[in-house]
């Protein structure tokens, strides 16, 4: 009878649930899993009564109090319901990627800011400002390009290059940073990347007789000469009196071989003795001792205690034989040199 009676109970709907509901329990507890993520979740002092978005209701006014006793029998009863999602529940995944929706796209716009004078920020710009404005971009660019400056003084030319790298694909506009991301690539030898970098900078600028100055003295470094003149002669036509790319180019017709229009260049750089040094240097360089000599007695003609007259005509004198000549010059150069070193301490003392 007393079996009977149970069966007749446990054919309520109701019953049969909460049954169903209790058995379940029982063996998803059984699994190992289960316990361990039910242990951390009672260690971690989880409340399994409340609802995860439910606000906190302590400190509600006394006219609620009703709301939080039906609240408190709402929590009981789905107790167990809860209790099976907290433990069978998502895995947290705050750290996950997401979709941007629209609102994340609109907080991502970029912020407009002033430029001062000296090229840094200096405050939030008002929406319908007029003054120049730099984004945050540019802004996180200059930063970068500031640490670049500083990593290339100090000799760190690859963590200059991860800095500038990092500045152009924030800013691609950048001309300054891909100059000097050049540079770095000269420095390093690397002069076909330096090339490249060099005329992204020209697109950006392309009137930048710097920027053409460099480009020309990269191929110049390769023994290009022919590109090196090409680059120097664009700079000097948008800076016709620039001494030092007259100089370059000068450099760069004599090495190959076009000596009286590298002498047209040094004397518009550096004057007639300047001239005669830097054509004894280029013939010196190409193994031309005999011409090398004719433009430094020249120079030293012009300019008797020219020291750098003195000092590589002595070397070429006793490189071609003459010791007698060399011994000479090197004792004149001594004794010069001593004495424009006493001068330069004297100046330095009057001007303390």
């Amino acid at each position: 009878m007393a079996s009977q009676k149970i069966l007749r109970v446990l054919r309520q709907p109701v019953m049969t649930a909460i049954v169903a509901v209790a058995l379940a329990l029982v063996a998803m507890l059984a699994l190992p899993s289960v316990r361990s993520r039910l242990t951390s979740n009672l260690n971690s002092g989880a409340n399994l009564f409340l609802f995860d978005d439910e606000p906190d209701q302590s400190a509600q006014p006394d006219g609620q109090q009703d709301d939080k006793k039906s609240g408190a029998v709402k929590r009981v009863v789905t107790a167990p319901v809860r209790l099976l999602s907290r433990i069978f529940g998502k895995k947290d995944n705050s750290l996950a990627i997401k979709s941007a929706t629209p609102k994340d796209i609109d907080k991502m716009k970029i912020v407009p800011m002033t430029r001062s004078l000296n090229g840094t920020p200096d405050q939030i710009a008002d929406a319908n400002s007029t003054t120049t404005e730099a984004t945050t971009a540019e802004i996180a660019a200059q930063n970068l390009f500031k640490d670049a400056v500083d990593l290339h003084d100090k000799g760190r030319a690859d963590g200059a290059i991860e800095k500038l790298v990092a500045a152009t694909v924030v800013q691609p506009n950048f001309a300054e940073a891909y100059n000097l991301l050049a540079v770095c690539y000269d420095e390093k030898g690397q002069y076909r990347t330096a090339q490249e970098e060099y005329k992204k900078a020209l697109k950006v600028e392309p009137n930048n007789a710097r920027f053409l100055n460099n480009l020309g003295y990269s191929y110049y470094l390769t023994g290009d000469y022919g590109n090196a003149i090409k680059w120097y002669g664009k700079g000097l036509k948008i800076t016709p009196n620039d001494r030092r790319m007259h100089n370059n180019i000068g450099l760069a017709y004599g090495r190959k071989g076009e000596y009286d229009k590298a002498r047209d260049h040094f004397i518009v750089a550096v004057g007639e003795t300047g001239a005669n040094l830097n054509l004894g240097y280029v013939y010196s360089q190409q193994g031309k001792f005999d011409e090398a000599i004719k433009y430094y007695e020249m120079a030293l003609k012009e300019q008797p205690q020219s020291l750098p007259a003195l000092s590589n005509l002595a070397q070429l004198y006793e490189r071609t034989g003459r010791i007698r000549e060399a011994a000479l010059l090197g004792e004149q150069y001594k004794r010069l040199s001593v004495t424009t070193q006493q001068k330069d301490q004297t100046v330095n003392q009057e001007e303390e």
